[in-house]
């Protein structure tokens, strides 16, 4: 078996996480094999396996690297923003952005099952995602608990995740479909899918927020 310094063991992990991130943004999962990721990395096949144990391994590190940066980013959005409603606005608006803009996201997540794309992920490897979730995105929610008066303030952070998957989560999912409709509706600029995500998220922040 080949040995490796840290250094090198370092530098081969970002090059298998960056290879294997450009690959499947391009071709997608199920076409990207574990010698296409290793072949530009100048390792060979079953060398790979001394620093992920799968494929499914590989792709749940790209994820928590995804959800890191959209952390990151998030966070430098939010930190001016001192009205509750307009900061939750914000918070739903990233989240959205994050499921529109990030490629890696809609190959594994959005486009179809992740559990079917990655196919020998474990009950952990699920758990660590969601707990890589829960990270990142209740400590904006918390944030906006301990400043509102608002429904909001009582919810538990599940719930209000709950409620934000299942409108604009639901809306991300869908946007095709909304984008084929036309986008010279009158009265509506930017389309119908813009259109709705907007009064959406205005009308969700406003209900979570102000109080009764």
């Amino acid at each position: 078996m080949r040995k490796f310094s840290d250094e090198d063991r370092e530098r081969i992990q970002e090059e298998l996480l960056e290879t294997a991130r450009e690959l499947l943004v391009k071709y997608g999962p199920t076409k990207t094999t574990v010698k296409d990721i290793t072949e530009p990395v100048g390792i060979a096949k079953p060398t790979f396996y001394q620093f992920f144990d799968a494929k499914s391994d590989l792709y749940v590190e790209i994820f928590k690297q995804e959800l890191d940066e959209f952390s990151e980013q998030m966070q430098s959005e939010l930190e001016e923003l001192d009205d509750t409603q307009d900061y939750l606005e914000q918070f739903f608006r990233c989240y959205t952005e994050f499921g529109e803009e990030n490629k890696f996201v809609q190959q594994v997540f959005l486009r179809q099952d992740y559990r079917d794309v990655l196919g020998d992920i474990s009950s952990e490897q699920i758990a660590e995602i969601e707990r890589k979730e829960m990270e990142a995105l209740i400590p904006p929610i918390k944030n906006i608990q301990e400043q509102s008066e608002g429904p909001i303030s009582e919810m538990e952070p599940i719930t209000v995740l709950g409620l934000m998957g299942s409108s604009l989560g639901l809306l991300v999912l869908h946007k095709d479909e909304y984008e084929e409709y036309t986008a010279d509706l009158e009265g509506i600029q930017d389309g119908i899918y813009y259109h709705l995500q907007e009064e959406l998220i205005a009308t969700l922040a406003r209900g979570l927020t102000v109080e009764n």
